[in-house]
């Protein structure tokens, strides 16, 4: 079979992300300036904190909804709504992101999510139900979250220069995976000590420390020189252009596919842990914390060890998905205890590689003014998805087992993996 020919690397705007301290004799050639760094921290340390607050209140939200109704579809809906509102505005808010100010836009969308939590928690506090809130609340955070994350897709390439972007990608993986494995227990500790109301004020207070933070970095406003108002203006036209760049770069468009089939084998697989840790392995509620802990140190670590290197790699985002895959398939053709710890390390390290890698290539490929689109027509296509492994999987695990389950989901990230390899995308590479 002839290996299809890859496109040569775009030309992007000289206008990118982080950097690690330039003195280390063992760090990568780093560009971007004291500055650029140190603006790179705040941005870091408020990506960090804000991340940390959205696992507080993803565990409050349902615990809250089902204390105040008792209805399972209460629950459902309150917490279907963020991925919604993804799905129904996310394009739009890449459009709008990408035509505003990108430093007001952060500051302003965490302000307005504090104030959303303040008003949910002073609901909660007055007598009466506070359905309405909970789910006025959820519908609020999902909107500004959609519009944050997209305006905050163009601030990596902002901030710090191109050849920083696979290690400012990887210290802001490194905190989600951080916070998603330490951010269910703190929230657990908060809601024993102050009920939902407290995690939702922790929320809230985190929000507002994150956008005093983003209020400090000012090379966030390099956005109004880059992008000096050409091509289409109204918001059909531009979220048009933005898919439309996405689909004429072939390769760019295999790596979502590879994204997609990591995020399958994940859902499904974390859907369907639970049962499968109790009813295979008899395992408790410890236990299970400690496997999602240990993929998440693996995830912190690979993330971390990502900013040693500079270039954005096809052949790693196979690896990463094969890593992934392979250690699901091995817990369920053989599980025990030794297995699952393997399938947990090898879905922190192979979510980390796929999603820093790919980020950086997004981001190294496009131009910065184009950013917010981008990210938000790859989100629309993962979450589009989603129903597809979690009610499948669902329905799988409920007549063949869990283990069925684990072998099927393996099955598919092995192959879209092996089709990676084949079509070529290992050797896409952007330095």
């Amino acid at each position: 079979m002839a290996e299809p020919e890859l496109p040569p690397a775009r030309e992007v705007p000289d206008l990118h992300v982080l950097s690690a301290d330039p003195t280390s004799a063992t760090s990568p050639r780093r560009t971007t300036s004291a500055r650029g760094w140190g603006e790179f921290r705040r941005l870091w340390m408020a990506h960090s904190v804000s991340i940390g607050g959205d696992q507080l209140t993803l565990v409050a939200l349902p615990v809250a909804t089902y204390a105040e109704t008792s209805s399972a579809v209460a629950v459902g809906v309150v917490a279907s709504a963020e991925a919604v509102t993804a799905l129904l505005f996310g394009l739009v808010a890449g459009a709008l992101s990408d035509r505003l100010p990108r430093r007001p836009v952060l500051v302003l969308t965490d302000l307005a999510r504090g104030v959303a939590l303040v008003g949910l928690c002073a609901a909660l506090l007055a007598p009466g139900s506070a359905l309405t809130a909970l789910i006025v609340a959820a519908l609020v955070l999902g909107v500004t979250r959609v519009l944050h994350d997209a305006a905050a897709a163009a601030a990596i390439p902002l901030v710090v220069e191109s050849p920083d972007l696979l290690a400012a990608n990887g210290r802001l993986q490194a905190s989600e995976a951080t916070a998603t494995a330490v951010g269910p227990a703190l929230a657990g500790g908060l809601m024993s000590l102050g009920g939902p109301v407290l995690a939702f004020a922790a929320d809230a207070a985190s929000f507002f420390v994150a956008g005093l933070a983003l209020r400090r970095v000012r090379r966030l406003d390099r956005h109004d020189r880059i992008a000096p108002g050409r091509g289409p203006r109204s918001l059909g036209p531009q979220v048009r252009e933005g898919l439309r760049a996405l689909l004429a770069d072939g390769p760019m468009v295999q790596v979502v596919v590879l994204m997609a089939a990591t995020n399958v084998v994940s859902v499904s697989v974390e859907a369907q842990f639970i049962p499968y840790a109790r009813e295979v392995l008899s395992m408790g509620s410890l236990g299970i914390g400690a496997y999602f802990a240990l993929g998440g140190l693996a995830a912190v670590a690979t993330s971390l060890a990502a900013g040693r290197y500079q270039a954005a790699r096809g052949d790693v985002i196979e690896a990463g998905l094969a890593v992934f895959a392979a250690g699901v398939l091995v817990a369920g053709v053989l599980p025990s205890h030794l297995t699952v710890a393997v399938a947990f390390v090898g879905a922190g390290v192979g979510s980390a590689l796929v999603m820093t890698h790919a980020t950086a290539l997004r981001q190294r490929r496009f131009p910065v003014e184009l950013q917010g689109r981008l990210t938000m027509a790859v989100r629309t296509v993962i979450l589009g998805i989603l129903p597809v492994p979690l009610i499948g999987g669902g329905w799988l695990a409920g007549r063949a087992g869990p283990q069925a389950l684990f072998v099927v989901t393996a099955s598919v990230g092995l192959g879209a993996a092996l089709w990676g390899v084949l079509i070529g995308v290992g050797r896409l590479r952007e330095d």
